[in-house]
Parts: structure tokens; sequence; C-alpha cells
């Protein structure tokens, strides 16, 4: 690759400018080439964190939480925030915390007109217990409905899918279904690679992916190069885009993001944040690097950048595991002159 670099954060006072107006208003038909369709989980977290140290074996006085999650609908939820016509194919069941999460995806302008509620099946539902400090003790999963998003679910939805401009999916989608994604799909596809343990569900269809969004230990298992710092993420990135994939943005976290094709590489650090929350930024900024393409496709891949870096530190920002982003606020974070050293 010739023009390698690491972008200098030089913030010019309306350099970003949205190039498209997506003021939508979600009771008007909408385009059929204007919508992005997120194929993906959607769960109900419940958690639960003791006001003191943890007795065993016994009731312990503390705080329980409810929270919509899943990778999947984060990042639709994002996508919709930023004002982007969102479509979340999911499955989900009719018990009560089917209900809570159709009602969240209602007031979040998360259209579900192509995903499915399974009668006499139990939602996508995870349990966590932490410590009296937040550290995770012990956690359960009971996500069982999301193998029930197949080849033959998704078939019926082939022709929507394809009108899209932008598919983006997460990596909890079993390698099967991936596979057959990347066979029938033609519209764009975007991926969230989630862990280490869900990453390689991509490995068959690396080569149809548009943009993967993996972090550094994510990206080190898909491309076989230890990352240690910004050579071998630049080296990674190299063999990740041999494989096939067109952008790559490699999150090194505190470092910055590194974005690649196969004509440009920039390296792109982040904003100053004062850290509210860390949970959220990489859903966060997933979404922002489609909503980037969505607005504008031949945006320079450094200006892509720098917009997931600052919907990330709006979201790290946030108290929120969703922030109340908008694309003002990213606006605002992009025209300022608060960038990390």
């Amino acid at each position: 690759m010739s023009n390698v670099y690491a972008h200098k954060q030089m913030s010019v006072k309306g350099e970003f400018k949205l190039r498209r107006t997506i003021m939508m208003n979600y009771s008007q038909a909408v385009s059929p080439d204007d919508y992005v369709v997120v194929i993906g989980g959607m769960n109900m977290d419940i958690f639960g964190m003791p006001s003191d140290k943890v007795v065993d074996r016994d009731s312990n006085p503390g705080i329980v939480g409810m929270s919509v999650g899943g990778v999947g609908q984060n990042i639709a939820q994002n996508l919709a925030h930023l004002e982007v016509p969102t479509y979340l194919i999911t499955v989900y069941g009719d018990d009560y915390n089917g209900q809570l999460l159709k009602t969240s995806c209602e007031n979040n302008h998360i259209h579900l007109d192509y995903a499915e509620q399974l009668a006499h099946q139990r939602s996508s539902t995870y349990m966590y217990i932490t410590d009296e400090t937040g550290d995770m003790l012990v956690g359960v999963n009971d996500m069982d409905i999301c193998k029930q998003i197949t080849p033959e679910f998704l078939k019926q939805r082939l022709d929507f899918i394809n009108d899209a401009t932008i598919c983006l999916l997460d990596a909890n989608l079993d390698p099967s279904t991936l596979n057959w994604i990347g066979t029938h799909v033609t519209a764009p596809l975007f991926g969230d690679t989630v862990s280490t343990i869900k990453a390689p569900h991509f490995d068959g269809i690396l080569d149809k992916m548009t943009v993967l969004k993996p972090n550094a230990l994510e990206a080190s298992l898909l491309s076989g190069v230890k990352i240690t710092d910004l050579n071998t993420a630049k080296r990674a990135a190299e063999v990740l885009l041999d494989k096939g994939i067109a952008n790559i943005f490699i999150s090194m976290g505190a470092q910055g993001i590194l974005c690649a094709n196969k004509d440009d590489m920039a390296f792109v650090k982040p904003f100053k944040t004062t850290i509210v929350n860390a949970n959220g930024a990489g859903d966060c900024g997933m979404a922002a690097i489609t909503w980037s393409y969505f607005d504008e496709p031949d945006r320079p891949l450094h200006e892509i950048g720098r917009i997931a870096q600052a919907a990330s530190s709006i979201a790290l920002e946030s108290d929120k595991s969703v922030p109340d982003i908008t694309p003002k606020l990213v606006q605002q974070k992009l025209m300022s002159d608060t960038i990390a050293n």
C-alpha cells in the first residue's frame, strides 16, 4: 500500500459536512433504496449488583436492573438515533420480555416489519451477577431462539434485504447462516465481529465483506498476525485485505482506530473523552461507520475514522449502553479541538 499514513488530527472548522440531509419523518414511506437492514441478535439484559461483599448461597441486598441489549439491536438503535431508516431482522418470543423488546424498538424507531415474534418461545435473555465493585461473578445466557435466524427464515425476506443500501451482520449469527448470506445477499455487507469466540463465524465470507470492524484481538485471530502495536496492526490489515475484505476498521481502544482499504490507510486517534461508561462504544462506532457510508459512500477513509471516533467518544461519555446520539452531536464533536495526543 503506497499511501500509508497516521492521520494528523487537524480540526478544521467546517471540515465535516453532511452531504445528504437525513431528517427522516418515520411516519412517511421510505424509499426502497434508502434504508439499512441489520440482521442479528436482540436480548433482554438482567443484572444484579449487591451492595456489599457477596454472601454465597444467600439473598444479597443490592440493585437489580433490566435493559434491552444484543449487538444487532444496539447497532440498530444507534443507527435510528442517527436518523437512518433501520430495519432489524431478528426473532423474539411471545413472553413478557418479548413485549418489552418490541416496545423498546417501537420507541426508538427501529422497524420490526421483517422480524418475527415466535409463539411459545422465550426471548433471548442474558442475566449476570457482579460483585459489589461491578466485576462480573457469573452470567447465564438463554439465547437459543437466535438459532431460528436460519437461511430458510432469511430466504423469505431476501428481496427486501437485497434492496437495502447496506446489510449489517453481527457475528452472533450461525456460520452456516452467514455463509448463506454471503452467497445470496447482493447488498453491501457490513460486519461486527462481536468477540474473539464469534469473530471466526465470518471466516467463510471475508471476501464478501464491504466493511468489517474487529478489535485488535479479533483482527489478530482472523489474520494470524499478533497485533502488539501500530505496525503489526497494519500488517494484520494487509492480510485481511488480501483475504478479500474491501474496507477494514481495526479498533485499538485508547490508541485509536486503523482504517484501511487497498488504496489507503489511516490511523485516527481518539478524541479526548471523560469516560463514564465503557459499554456500548464499539456498537456505537460500528453504527457511525455504517451511517457514514450511508450518508456519503465516497467519503475519505480518514474522515470515516474520525466519525467513528467521535461517536465512540459520545458513547463513552454517556451512562447508557446506547447513547442519545444525534447527527448534530457527532458534528459538534468533530468540530471540536479536543483531540487526544
